[in-house]
């Protein structure tokens, strides 16, 4: 077999392999990510308990920003699309 084609297919093994690896190590950080958030989530709502706040009024308040967010995204995409034609 030709040396050079040998040496590129093995080069692609390798490669193939610290692909999974750097995918597997992207996994863990976003795993890691959003365990560090729901603990600070979950601090929150301790704190607030403590001050006496609501705990469900302040998730609705959340909530409807969220909404309000996905609506301007929404928009702002739309805006982009009619742009671009």
């Amino acid at each position: 077999m030709n040396k050079k084609l040998s040496k590129v297919r093995e080069d692609i093994k390798k490669a193939e392999a610290r692909l999974r690896e750097e995918e597997e190590y992207l996994k863990t950080l976003r795993a890691k990510q959003r365990q560090i958030e729901d603990d600070e989530i979950v601090a929150q709502i301790r704190a607030m308990q403590e001050k006496g706040s609501d705990v469900l009024d302040v998730l609705r308040a959340v909530k409807d920003l969220q909404k309000k967010n996905d609506a301007v995204k929404s928009y702002e995409r739309e805006v982009e699309n009619s742009v671009e034609k």
